[in-house]
Protein backbone atom coordinates (compact mmCIF):
# COMPACT_ATOMS: atom_id res chain seq x y z
CA UNK A 1 0.00 0.00 0.00
CA UNK A 2 1.35 3.42 -0.85
CA UNK A 3 0.96 5.77 2.13
CA UNK A 4 -0.66 3.39 4.61
CA UNK A 5 1.29 2.68 7.81
CA UNK A 6 -0.24 0.13 10.16
CA UNK A 7 -0.51 0.91 13.85
CA UNK A 8 1.01 -1.78 16.06
CA UNK A 9 -1.61 -1.19 18.74
CA UNK A 10 -4.30 -3.17 16.94
CA UNK A 11 -2.50 -5.93 15.07
CA UNK A 12 1.21 -6.14 15.65
CA UNK A 13 4.14 -4.28 14.22
CA UNK A 14 4.69 -4.28 10.48
CA UNK A 15 1.25 -5.56 9.49
CA UNK A 16 -0.09 -4.30 6.18
CA UNK A 17 -3.72 -5.12 6.98
CA UNK A 18 -5.62 -1.89 7.67
CA UNK A 19 -8.05 -1.76 10.58
CA UNK A 20 -11.60 -0.51 10.10
CA UNK A 21 -10.68 2.91 11.47
CA UNK A 22 -7.78 3.10 8.98
CA UNK A 23 -10.20 2.53 6.09
CA UNK A 24 -12.54 5.19 7.41
CA UNK A 25 -9.62 7.62 7.76
CA UNK A 26 -8.53 6.87 4.19
CA UNK A 27 -12.09 7.53 2.99
CA UNK A 28 -12.07 10.85 4.86
CA UNK A 29 -8.74 11.78 3.24
CA UNK A 30 -10.12 10.83 -0.19
CA UNK A 31 -13.24 12.91 0.42
CA UNK A 32 -11.15 15.93 1.44
CA UNK A 33 -8.94 15.56 -1.66
CA UNK A 34 -12.00 15.19 -3.89
CA UNK A 35 -13.63 18.28 -2.36
CA UNK A 36 -10.47 20.30 -3.04
CA UNK A 37 -10.38 19.02 -6.62
CA UNK A 38 -14.06 19.90 -7.14
CA UNK A 39 -13.55 23.40 -5.72
CA UNK A 40 -10.56 23.89 -8.01
CA UNK A 41 -12.54 22.64 -11.01
CA UNK A 42 -15.49 24.90 -10.20
CA UNK A 43 -13.11 27.83 -9.80
CA UNK A 44 -11.38 27.18 -13.12
CA UNK A 45 -14.76 26.92 -14.86
CA UNK A 46 -16.29 29.88 -12.99
CA UNK A 47 -19.13 27.79 -11.56
CA UNK A 48 -20.73 27.19 -8.19
CA UNK A 49 -21.65 23.73 -6.84
CA UNK A 50 -25.22 23.85 -8.19
CA UNK A 51 -24.02 24.90 -11.65
CA UNK A 52 -21.53 22.03 -11.68
CA UNK A 53 -24.19 19.54 -10.53
CA UNK A 54 -26.53 20.81 -13.26
CA UNK A 55 -23.81 20.45 -15.88
CA UNK A 56 -23.00 16.89 -14.75
CA UNK A 57 -26.72 16.06 -14.93
CA UNK A 58 -27.00 17.63 -18.39
CA UNK A 59 -23.98 15.75 -19.77
CA UNK A 60 -25.15 12.44 -18.24
CA UNK A 61 -28.62 12.92 -19.80
CA UNK A 62 -27.00 13.76 -23.14
CA UNK A 63 -24.93 10.54 -23.06
CA UNK A 64 -28.19 8.61 -22.50
CA UNK A 65 -29.85 10.39 -25.43
CA UNK A 66 -32.26 12.25 -23.13
CA UNK A 67 -33.09 15.94 -23.51
CA UNK A 68 -34.09 17.25 -20.09
CA UNK A 69 -36.54 20.05 -19.46
CA UNK A 70 -36.14 22.72 -16.79
CA UNK A 71 -38.47 20.81 -14.48
CA UNK A 72 -36.10 17.81 -14.69
CA UNK A 73 -33.29 20.01 -13.37
CA UNK A 74 -35.55 21.29 -10.57
CA UNK A 75 -36.40 17.73 -9.56
CA UNK A 76 -32.84 16.41 -9.79
CA UNK A 77 -31.25 19.35 -7.96
CA UNK A 78 -34.09 19.93 -5.49
CA UNK A 79 -34.46 23.62 -6.35
CA UNK A 80 -37.41 25.81 -7.32
CA UNK A 81 -38.51 26.42 -10.91
CA UNK A 82 -37.49 30.07 -10.58
CA UNK A 83 -33.99 29.08 -9.42
CA UNK A 84 -33.70 26.61 -12.28
CA UNK A 85 -34.61 29.30 -14.77
CA UNK A 86 -31.79 31.53 -13.44
CA UNK A 87 -29.40 28.57 -13.43
CA UNK A 88 -30.20 27.62 -17.04
CA UNK A 89 -29.87 31.29 -18.06
CA UNK A 90 -26.39 31.28 -16.51
CA UNK A 91 -25.36 28.00 -18.21
CA UNK A 92 -26.58 29.34 -21.56
CA UNK A 93 -24.92 32.74 -21.07
CA UNK A 94 -21.59 31.06 -20.21
CA UNK A 95 -21.77 28.79 -23.26
CA UNK A 96 -22.35 25.47 -21.48
CA UNK A 97 -25.95 24.84 -22.58
CA UNK A 98 -28.61 26.00 -24.97
CA UNK A 99 -32.37 25.91 -25.06
CA UNK A 100 -34.08 24.12 -27.92
CA UNK A 101 -37.62 23.18 -28.84
CA UNK A 102 -38.10 19.79 -27.18
CA UNK A 103 -38.41 17.13 -29.90
CA UNK A 104 -40.96 15.06 -27.95
CA UNK A 105 -43.19 18.03 -27.10
CA UNK A 106 -42.84 21.04 -29.37
CA UNK A 107 -44.50 23.25 -26.72
CA UNK A 108 -41.67 22.45 -24.28
CA UNK A 109 -38.15 23.74 -24.06
CA UNK A 110 -35.30 21.25 -23.86
CA UNK A 111 -31.83 21.94 -22.55
CA UNK A 112 -28.82 20.52 -24.39
CA UNK A 113 -25.10 20.81 -23.73
CA UNK A 114 -22.95 22.72 -26.16
CA UNK A 115 -19.84 21.26 -27.72
CA UNK A 116 -17.92 23.76 -25.58
CA UNK A 117 -19.29 22.28 -22.34
CA UNK A 118 -18.22 18.77 -23.27
CA UNK A 119 -14.79 19.99 -24.41
CA UNK A 120 -14.35 22.13 -21.27
CA UNK A 121 -15.33 19.34 -18.87
CA UNK A 122 -13.16 16.78 -20.66
CA UNK A 123 -10.22 19.16 -20.80
CA UNK A 124 -10.55 20.05 -17.15
CA UNK A 125 -11.14 16.53 -15.82
CA UNK A 126 -9.43 14.22 -18.33
CA UNK A 127 -6.14 13.91 -16.44
CA UNK A 128 -7.88 13.18 -13.17
CA UNK A 129 -10.15 10.58 -14.79
CA UNK A 130 -7.15 8.88 -16.36
CA UNK A 131 -5.38 8.73 -12.98
CA UNK A 132 -8.52 7.33 -11.37
CA UNK A 133 -8.85 4.66 -14.07
CA UNK A 134 -5.16 3.80 -13.63
CA UNK A 135 -5.72 3.38 -9.88
CA UNK A 136 -8.72 1.10 -10.42
CA UNK A 137 -6.77 -0.78 -13.08
CA UNK A 138 -4.27 -1.94 -10.45
CA UNK A 139 -6.98 -3.92 -8.67
CA UNK A 140 -7.73 -7.55 -9.40
CA UNK A 141 -11.29 -8.62 -10.15
CA UNK A 142 -11.71 -9.91 -6.59
CA UNK A 143 -10.37 -6.64 -5.18
CA UNK A 144 -12.83 -4.64 -7.33
CA UNK A 145 -15.72 -6.81 -6.12
CA UNK A 146 -14.63 -6.36 -2.48
CA UNK A 147 -14.17 -2.61 -2.97
CA UNK A 148 -17.59 -2.26 -4.59
CA UNK A 149 -19.18 -4.23 -1.73
CA UNK A 150 -17.45 -1.99 0.81
CA UNK A 151 -18.40 1.24 -0.95
CA UNK A 152 -22.01 0.10 -1.37
CA UNK A 153 -22.21 -0.62 2.37
CA UNK A 154 -20.69 2.80 3.14
CA UNK A 155 -23.19 4.53 0.85
CA UNK A 156 -26.06 2.75 2.61
CA UNK A 157 -24.61 3.69 6.02
CA UNK A 158 -24.84 7.42 5.29
CA UNK A 159 -28.12 7.49 3.38
CA UNK A 160 -30.98 9.16 5.17
CA UNK A 161 -34.34 7.46 5.07
CA UNK A 162 -35.39 5.77 1.85
CA UNK A 163 -33.36 7.75 -0.68
CA UNK A 164 -33.55 6.17 -4.12
CA UNK A 165 -30.53 4.22 -5.34
CA UNK A 166 -29.61 2.97 -8.79
CA UNK A 167 -28.56 -0.70 -8.52
CA UNK A 168 -26.32 -2.12 -11.20
CA UNK A 169 -26.74 -5.52 -12.79
CA UNK A 170 -24.72 -7.03 -9.91
CA UNK A 171 -26.83 -5.25 -7.31
CA UNK A 172 -24.09 -2.74 -6.55
CA UNK A 173 -25.22 0.85 -6.10
CA UNK A 174 -23.69 2.99 -8.83
CA UNK A 175 -23.04 6.65 -8.23
CA UNK A 176 -23.91 9.14 -10.94
CA UNK A 177 -20.77 10.61 -12.36
CA UNK A 178 -19.21 12.00 -15.46
CA UNK A 179 -17.86 9.17 -17.61
CA UNK A 180 -14.09 9.33 -17.98
CA UNK A 181 -12.90 10.53 -21.37
CA UNK A 182 -11.40 8.05 -23.70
Amino acid sequence: MSSYQASGYWYGEGSTVPAAVDLLNLMRKYREAEQKMRASTRGSMGMNETDMSALRFLLAAHRKGVIPRQRDFAEKLGISNASVSVLIDRLCRDGYAERIVHPADRRSVGIVPTEYSDTEVRGTLQGMHERMMDAVGTLSEDERVATAKFLEAMIRSVQIGDEPREPSARGIVMAESVTPSR
